[in-house]
């Protein structure tokens, strides 16, 4: 690395304001070509938490105003920044200053923004996955199931080892199953 590349390094460490950080990064990234994970190993920070940091560079100035302003913190900055669209942006900061959200229904509003869901209901509990598993696996043999389920999406795994012969039975089973499940 040149001498310009780690006084910058070190300038940024040294940095408070978080805006001017996030330039000096976009401009090491940028205009010196340094990767990330340099950057990252550098300045002793995780690389997601470096990527949070640049998506602030593209910020509409008025969010920017009202961070300077006190009005909005700096973990709402970086759940806002998720965001692409400008006026999307704007809207979801207005709503935050109107409405006085925390963090937490930032994250929500952003989500539903993002993957046009919204996050209502309730999980699984235990005792229902638990059921749900014994259920499938009955019969079977050599079969793994994981249930998976996140604020917008649920994902049901069925892993059937074995061979061919073996797999293609099972499925065929898991198929008359849910079929006979399903009749009135």
């Amino acid at each position: 690395m040149d001498s310009q590349v780690t006084n910058l390094l070190e300038q940024i460490k040294k940095e408070t304001d978080i805006f001017n950080k996030a330039k000096l990064i976009r401009f090491l990234q940028k205009e010196k070509q340094i990767p990330l994970k340099k950057i990252s190993e550098y300045l002793q920070i995780k690389p997601a938490y470096l990527c949070h940091i640049l998506r602030l560079n593209q910020l509409p100035v008025m969010v920017i105003d009202g961070y300077y302003s006190n009005l909005i913190s700096l973990s709402h900055l970086f759940v806002i920044s998720r965001l692409k669209d400008e006026k999307k942006i704007t809207e979801i900061y207005e709503k935050i200053l109107k409405n006085n959200l925390t963090v937490s229904q930032t994250e929500e509003l952003v989500r539903e923004v993002l993957y046009g869901v919204k996050t209502t209901g309730e999980y699984l509990s235990l005792k229902e996955r638990d059921n749900l598993i014994r259920k499938i696996k009955d019969d079977l043999e050599n079969i793994s199931i994981k249930i998976i389920q996140t604020r917008i999406k649920s994902k049901l795994i069925i892993e059937i080892k074995g061979s061919l012969t073996k797999t293609t039975t099972a499925l065929r089973k898991l198929v008359e199953k849910i079929k006979l499940e399903n009749q009135p």
